[in-house]
């Protein structure tokens, strides 16, 4: 567990990479649908590793500048929670629709997570932390951003997303955020907890 805990982050850009140099070698053979959900999955794995690790100071940034805490090392984000909500996130919201292609309100609701990581890094953070970066922002833009816009419009070219679909996809989506992001972090915070982040992954931003 403490080899998860320091390099969760680690393994999913080695898998994102794995991923794209199978892609790469098998592109006129796997259904394009597929190629896009392999990756929207790609993205999330980036997106972990910019936040947690290159620059890696996302920590910093949420428990400081987002909510004030006197213990940013581990509240209320802690190195614990933070690796369970996004494993959970990358591998299991994320990863599912890759195996259910045919499911479009399953492949829609992370694209829509993407769009709302643009949102969140774009606009809250840097708000409230007073930049024009946080880690997350950039892989939110360049990668989130074209693959969904890639998925929503090879739908529609193919007639393949109806109204309910949208519908399913919001409430799904609304449903993961409120669970995985909103409830799991209240869930798993701790101002005891001994799963303190580096000082790299705080003072980064501090200073």
């Amino acid at each position: 567990m403490n080899f998860l805990r320091k390099y969760w982050q680690d393994i999913g850009l080695f898998i994102g990479i794995v991923i794209c140099m199978y892609l790469l070698m098998n592109w006129e053979t796997i259904p394009r649908i597929n190629s896009i959900l392999w990756l929207s999955f790609v993205a999330i794995l980036l997106h972990q590793f910019e936040e947690y690790r290159w620059p890696g100071y996302f920590p910093g940034i949420f428990n400081i500048a987002l909510f004030k805490s006197e213990s940013p090392n581990n509240y209320p984000l802690n190195k614990q929670s933070a690796m369970i909500i996004n494993v959970v996130i990358a591998y299991v919201f994320y990863l599912l629709p890759v195996f259910f292609p045919s499911v479009v309100w399953l492949g829609m609701a992370p694209v829509l997570m993407g769009f709302f990581q643009i949102i969140f890094h774009g606009v809250v953070i840097n708000i409230r932390a007073k930049r024009m970066y946080n880690p997350g922002l950039v892989s939110a833009i360049i990668v989130h951003l074209p693959v969904g816009i890639w998925y929503i419009n090879y739908l529609y070219e193919h007639h393949l997303i109806t109204l309910s679909d949208w519908i399913w996809s919001a409430i799904y989506f609304a449903i993961a955020v409120y669970i995985l992001i909103v409830k799991g972090n209240t869930w798993m915070k701790n101002k005891n907890s001994i799963h303190k982040f580096s000082q790299k992954q705080l003072w980064s931003f501090h200073k």
